[in-house]
């Protein structure tokens, strides 16, 4: 597998493509995958943003150290009609600055556009004029989101950068709160009320979207039913509900607080699969064989009602310690036989190849105020595991349900590896010692033997990360090809239609197949929307997960910042040209200036991927361990650096800061492609496949 040299653009060519600035002084024009992307110093970026779509003029490299450079010529296309930035008061009204430094531009704001904001207001800006050559933009402010210091300001700022829409409309709302409660048997639904179902989350989970049973059957297989909220019965295409969850596309889980899909009403009650209280739900009812094959025998709209609500904490302690409360002892056969279950599931994917990452979850426990005050390490036990599972099962289940008579459907699906990323990841792998052989056309059975070699040693997180970035970017297309992660060839997701609108799509389209078929030209009208649908929660769902990051990543550095100056123990998960990227047991990530390692001048190998010093011959590579030392945790920027050693005066910790002429900036997005502190690498349920 060859690495294909990219091409560049003859000087003089005229092609489109997104603007990416790095800095206030350069960034690049992306095109496409064939090509290298274009370098833009700022004084040919003309008036162009970050994100803009741009037409771009190619020519001749002034400084060689591009194959291509190119000078905007046109913005096609704004990205930011919005901004986020810090209002102060002037003779003539105010100024904005950004609060994105990629975002190269001054905001004038007239005298009255101002909503009242003094002078530190962080506002969001509709920009009304474009800056000019000569000339600052113009804009009138839409929002105050608050002072500095404001209880929950800096995640306010996070969801206006990412516009995440966070209000529900008063026509939303009424719709909400007079959707009927009643819930009683027809005719074309099943009745599950007699099982003994139950729901298995975390313990401050709120929407409850899934209940699951099971039973050992006479003949060895196993009965495995998996019951989801049915939102489909109460959010009908075309209504204020409909309309509004579409435009989110998805929850979005911050640190903070949770910006649901759907009402509280619809959310945490009446799609809540609350124990003790009827519920309507769509039901995958699949038989699971002794060699965790699964036949489908029934997906249904049904009634049901959840007997107990259990949590991940008390399963796993019922499992691993023999200790339950009274009320989940009658339960535990009937969970001992899930758990049979899903073992089965598992083994029966990793057969056929399946991926299986293990990375921890690291949560940011947060104080009344906002403040952190721990990070938690939660490692996935036997309960979160088997849940997953049985999604899964049921996934796979529905997704060849819906393929049966031929008609577009909506599919989660996980393309093959870019050839590039594979042989970076070949290159480290063969670096740290194990050589990766791999097929012209890779399966992934080959990755995950990759895996399960470095299982336990001191790279096993190094190279499950690098795994990760060698892969796709899972979406939703109506185009089905797979899902190379879990090794599927037909896979959607069928389970959380509270909190995701391609669940509600899915959800309709089983109505849809068990009922009255569609005329011809009505199936190609749905088609063509279900094209445009999945583009659009493929898009919200990326949105959603960055800024899921940043304020991880945000709370994180915070938590930080009482610890500066004090020692840790971490090991070493980058090494770049400008220093070590190091991680620490809580989750935070931070970068260690080669400036700072003042006992040698060090030396990048870029074939070996080590630092080693041109005289002592010491050497730092991946995986290594190293004790640090803090010495800057800026939230605002969020980034942490570290030293390396133990450093106890005080005076001696202020000398060893790295320097601040702008290294960051320039090195913002290079390397391995990091932030200064990564954050959480662990999703957890929610966000997994």
């Amino acid at each position: 597998m060859e690495e294909q040299k990219k091409l560049t653009y003859r000087p003089g060519t005229i092609v489109e493509g997104v603007y990416r600035a790095y800095s206030e002084y350069f960034g690049f024009v992306l095109t496409d995958e064939e090509h290298e992307d274009i370098y833009v110093s700022s004084k040919d970026a003309g008036s162009a943003v970050n994100g803009d779509t741009v037409e771009v003029e190619t020519m001749i490299s002034k400084t060689g150290r591009h194959s291509t450079e190119g000078r905007i010529i046109n913005v096609l296309e704004r990205a930011n009609k919005t901004v986020v930035g810090t209002y102060e008061m002037t003779k003539d009204g105010g100024d904005v600055l950004p609060l994105d430094e990629k975002i190269n531009m001054l905001v004038e704001i007239p005298m009255g556009e101002e909503m009242g904001a003094v002078t530190g207001a962080r506002v969001v800006v509709e920009v009304t004029k474009w800056p000019g050559r000569w000339t600052n933009a113009e804009g009138r402010v839409t929002e105050i989101l608050g002072y500095k210091g404001d209880k929950g300001l800096d995640i306010d700022i996070i969801v206006a950068e990412h516009k995440i829409p966070h209000v529900f409309s008063q026509k939303v709302m009424n719709e909400a709160q007079h959707l009927s409660r009643d819930i009683h048997p027809e005719p074309e639904i099943m009745d599950f009320r007699n099982q003994h179902l139950v729901t298995i989350d975390g313990a401050d989970s709120k929407d409850l979207d899934d209940a699951v049973y099971c039973e050992k059957r006479p003949n060895g297989h196993y009965m495995l039913g998996v019951h989801i909220a049915d939102v489909s019965r109460y959010v009908k295409p075309g209504s204020p509900l409909d309309e509004e969850a579409y435009r989110r596309g998805n929850s979005v889980y911050l640190a903070d607080r949770v910006i649901p899909m759907l009402p509280f009403e619809l959310s945490n009650d009446l799609c809540s699969l609350n124990h003790d209280e009827d519920r309507y739900a769509m039901s995958c009812i699949m038989d699971v064989g002794p060699d965790g094959k699964v036949t489908t025998e029934k997906i249904t709209p049904s009634i049901i009602r959840v007997k107990r609500r259990c949590n991940y904490e008390e399963i796993n302690k019922a499992f691993d310690e023999g200790i339950a409360p009274d009320d989940l002892k009658a339960l535990l056969p009937m969970l001992k036989d899930l758990d049979d279950c899903a073992r089965l599931l598992r083994q029966e994917r990793h057969n056929r190849g399946a991926l299986e990452f293990d990375f921890p979850e690291y949560k940011v426990i947060l104080d009344e105020d906002g403040k952190p005050i721990r990070i938690v390490k939660r490692n996935r036990g036997e309960a979160e595991r088997m849940i997953e599972d049985a999604m899964i099962a049921a996934n796979e289940a529905v997704a060849r349900f819906l393929t049966r008579d031929g008609f577009t459907s909506i599919y989660r699906v996980h393309d093959h590896p870019n050839a590039e990323k594979l042989e970076a990841l070949k290159h480290l792998a063969a670096i740290i010692g194990y050589p990766l052989h791999l097929p012209e056309e890779v399966k992934p059975r080959d990755l995950q033997q990759l895996l399960e070699k470095v299982k336990g040693s001191e790279v096993e997180q190094v190279i499950e990360v690098m795994t990760l970035r060698s892969l796709a970017t899972a979406c939703y297309s109506t185009d089905n090809v797979g899902h190379f992660g879990i090794a599927s060839t037909c896979y959607t997701h069928f389970t959380s239609p509270i909190r995701r609108y391609s669940d509600l799509l899915v959800h309709r389209l089983i109505r849809q197949q068990l009922g009255r078929k569609l005329t011809k030209q009505a199936e190609e009208k749905q088609a063509a929307f279900l094209m445009k649908a999945s583009e659009h929660i493929s898009l919200t769902e990326q949105n959603a997960v960055d800024a899921e990051r940043e304020t991880t990543s945000l709370k994180m550095t915070e938590y930080m910042e009482p610890f500066v100056g004090e020692p840790f123990d971490a090991h070493v998960t980058g090494v770049t040209k400008f220093g070590l990227f190091v991680g620490l047991d809580n989750g935070v990530e931070g970068l260690i200036h080669v400036s700072t390692m003042e006992d040698d001048e060090y030396l990048y190998n870029e074939e070996t991927m080590t630092l080693t010093g041109r005289f002592n011959g010491k050497q730092y590579s991946l995986g290594m361990p190293v004790r640090v030392t803090l010495v800057r945790a800026d939230k605002d920027k969020q980034e942490v650096d570290f030293i390396m050693g133990e450093i106890h005066s005080p005076l001696n910790l202020e000398k060893r800061r790295p320097g601040h002429g702008g290294r960051r900036n320039g090195n913002r997005g290079h390397g391995n492609g990091r932030s200064h502190n990564k954050g959480a690498k662990g999703k957890g349920r929610r966000n997994r496949k």
